[in-house]
């Protein structure tokens, strides 16, 4: 159950580190944090080569508890769990379908709790924020998911410049948003010829037919889909 028809997250394992409190740990670890956050991210490599996916999820509870304000510790396990464990589900054969289905949703789900909680400890984080639309974009096939964390990065001190686009490309794909993303895409090609991509136009296109946009008011450009006759050379 949950939001998403996320599958429970398993139970935390009961290694020593995984026992103690944050604090508590950092209080015994004291300025050898960084030390045993670099032996454990090697260690998660080594998982990562094998296909150990709960033990590298697992090395990087503790990575993070150790160094929370370390942007790439939460972008690693992100990318880990959401984009390579996820693909492995698609493609292990040892399993039969239904396993392999239930932990690439696992593995997804894991991930975007990873997300959550690195954007708690690093709330400007662009680069976490655009890993976790990834994820929704290309593994849960959510547009209205995507559409909104592209939104909530926008502004964001080291939000790349694509980042007002794509929140309207996915606002246009989700369902019921198609008027509000119709009016800010048009915001965004109003800007002028740094935003009138062929994805814009093509967006706006299909959005002037969803709507039914009467056909003055539409934009003049060519459709980026069709090839343009060239003239011939003399």
């Amino acid at each position: 159950g949950g939001e998403h028809g996320r599958p429970p997250l398993p139970a935390p394992a009961q290694g020593a580190f995984e026992q103690m409190g944050q604090s508590a740990l950092m209080g015994t670890l004291g300025g050898l944090r960084s030390l045993v956050a670099t032996f454990l991210t090697l260690e998660a490599f080594e998982h990562f080569s094998t296909k150990s996916w709960d033990d590298l999820r697992q090395s990087y509870q503790i990575i993070t508890a150790l160094e929370p304000r370390d942007e790439t510790h939460w972008v690693s396990v992100i990318w880990h769990l959401g984009i390579n464990a996820t693909a492995n589900m698609e493609v292990e054969g040892r399993l039969p379908a239904f396993e392999r289905e239930r932990r690439f949703k696992e593995y997804a789900f894991q991930a975007i709790d990873f997300a959550e909680r690195g954007i708690e400890q690093i709330p400007e984080s662009s680069a976490i924020r655009i890993q976790l639309a990834e994820i929704y974009r290309e593994k849960l096939k959510d547009d209205c998911a995507v559409a909104r964390v592209y939104g909530d990065t926008i502004g964001l001190p080291d939000a790349p410049g694509y980042v007002r686009r794509f929140h309207g490309y996915f606002m246009a794909r989700c369902p019921g948003r198609e008027k509000e993303a119709y009016a800010y895409l048009m915001a965004l090609y109003q800007e002028g010829e740094p935003q009138r991509l062929p994805t814009l136009i093509k967006e706006i296109k299909n959005l002037e037919e969803k709507l039914g946009i009467p056909g003055p008011r539409r934009i003049p450009d060519a459709d980026p889909d069709r090839p343009q006759k060239t003239p011939r050379r003399p």
